[in-house]
């Protein structure tokens, strides 16, 4: 795949951190972060570019598996930025990407991508992050996402080309429907694609496309699309392969709630990585 050639190098944080390490009480450097490295790189993303944020992990944790993370309407700020710096601070290989980008083309023009679009799309990314973070191409993936992004999480994890991959799916504000993606015709359609009103994929049920991948569904309270009391209701309760994490919070940005939302990632990654662990590694 062709990349872009305006490219950023990497950017040392382990040296920086290292020239820091003076100055913090010694309590803190046990809980500090993890320093890691971080690259920008413009790939090919249906037809156009979009910038791929990549951070390699100085320590990395095992196993070894790739978080692909797509932010909110937003972009790579706020809540969606402190998720990927999170994610890489924990010693995590992660590839980054706003979906505000990847969507403006769809956006300007009105044509909604397909399911095989969609997943034509990620398998590009994933390819080029492992490429980027020089792992395995037998790598697994955790595809992950805030809000608009949360959408490719569902769409992503339950494509049947894309499940050889996927190791474990992590929602973050899960909205009730998808937009900018068109359904497959009625005769294609399984039972877990159901429409709203308008013409959307509702997203909790499509859920039931993952089958055994287990996904964690993080949610504000006081969520103005979905609060975490209603996803219950969607979801049903935990399943050896489903968890709702209910965090605290006065919005669908977890205002008040960022730490325990970043506590809650945590803890949906260390559930998913037990699981790649009782397989016996990578796979």
């Amino acid at each position: 795949m062709k990349i872009m050639p305006n490219c950023r190098t990497w950017k040392l944080r382990a040296a920086v951190t290292l020239c820091l390490i003076a100055t913090i009480p010694g309590g803190l450097l046990a809980a500090g972060n993890q320093p890691y490295d971080e690259r920008r790189e413009e790939v090919r993303f249906l037809n156009r570019s979009i910038g791929l944020w990549c951070a390699k992990p100085a320590t990395p944790r095992s196993p070894t598996f790739l978080v692909i993370f797509a932010s909110g309407d937003g972009g790579l700020h706020g809540v969606s930025k402190a998720i990927y710096e999170h994610i890489a601070e924990q010693g995590h290989y992660v590839a980054a990407y706003s979906s505000r980008e990847a969507l403006a083309h769809v956006k300007s023009t009105g044509k909604f991508l397909t399911f095989p679009e969609t997943a034509t799309a990620i398998t590009i990314l994933l390819r080029e992050a492992k490429r980027l973070l020089d792992l395995p191409d037998s790598t697994p993936a955790i595809v992950s996402g805030c809000s608009r992004g949360a959408s490719m999480v569902v769409f992503a994890a339950g494509e049947p080309s894309l499940k050889p991959r996927i190791c474990g799916a992590v929602a973050v504000a899960l909205t009730r429907e998808s937009d900018y993606v068109t359904p497959p015709a009625p005769a294609e359609r399984d039972a877990s694609i159901k429409l709203d009103d308008k013409g959307g994929v509702l997203l909790y049920p499509a859920l039931d496309r993952l089958g055994s991948i287990p996904i964690a569904v993080i949610q504000s309270t006081k969520d103005s699309y979905v609060p975490s009391a209603e996803s219950r209701q969607l979801m049903g309760p935990d399943t050896p392969t489903r968890r709702l994490y209910e965090v605290k919070a006065s919005n669908h940005s977890f205002g008040g709630g960022k730490d325990q939302l970043l506590h809650d990632l945590d803890e949906a990654l260390d559930w998913i990585a037990s699981t790649i662990q009782s397989q016996g590694g990578n796979r």
